[in-house]
């Protein structure tokens, strides 16, 4: 029975994980947080939209996905008091991170990608201080901690709930959604409905698509530079 390339961690057997690791020794780590995505979106639309890109990633070049950390600080529920939201403190965030960084080190992964879905500001802050404290302990590990974002800037703008992250949404999980559930009569708004952004009405799956298509493009070269650096 041949070995699989890539595969999700919680999914694989003990000796397909060994055989990926030897072939391409990439763990992802897709972030997200339990948040409000307005009233047609799924609570862990950032989780999923994170796995969903990393798990394209991984088909591209190897690796193993571990499931998604729906871990969030700076959500939405300080900032304009929408519910449904689970918050943690930042110093949470930084020390479940860095120990899920420490683990995947000590499972011999030579480089890790971690992708956060939810990109508050202080939330990514938080990761970027495990990131930081995980190099400094662990030079010989290829680290890109990053927010999905990153690869899709000047390309499509941030946002939240809106048509971007639906756009996403309607690609990797397009059943959660329900775009009648939004304001018939006028256009959703940050303050009332959580929408930061062009109106998600105007998302579909081409463009989701169409986005994932510039996040690989930005993305994938930068990996396997990481996997020729460390991996040797």
């Amino acid at each position: 029975m041949s070995q699989p390339l890539w595969g999700n961690y919680e999914q694989l057997r003990p000796a397909q994980i060994e055989a990926i690791r030897a072939r391409t020794p990439i763990a992802y780590l897709p972030w997200g947080a339990l948040e409000w995505h307005s009233y047609h979106a799924p609570i862990g639309l950032d989780g999923i939209k994170a796995h969903g890109l990393c798990e394209a990633l991984a088909k591209e070049t190897g690796g193993v996905i571990l499931p998604a950390v729906y871990v969030g600080t700076d959500t939405i529920k300080p900032y304009k008091g929408f519910h449904h939201t689970i918050e943690h403190a930042p110093e949470t965030v930084t020390k479940l991170c860095l120990e899920f960084l420490e683990q995947l080190a000590d499972e011999d992964f030579k480089v890790i990608v971690l992708i956060t879905g939810h990109y508050g500001e202080g939330h990514v802050k938080a990761i970027q201080a495990a990131a930081e404290a995980f190099c400094e302990r662990h030079p010989q590990a290829g680290l890109w901690a990053m927010p999905d974002s990153e690869p899709l800037e000047g390309a499509f703008p941030k946002n939240h709930a809106a048509r971007g992250e639906t756009s996403f949404q309607l690609l990797f999980k397009p059943e959660l959604v329900d775009l009648s559930l939004l304001p018939a009569k006028r256009a959703a708004t940050l303050d009332e409905d959580g929408v930061w952004g062009e109106d998600p009405r105007r998302a579909s799956s081409a463009e989701g698509a169409e986005m994932l298509q510039v996040f690989l493009k930005n993305a994938v070269p930068k990996i396997q530079k990481l996997l020729e650096e460390y991996a040797r």
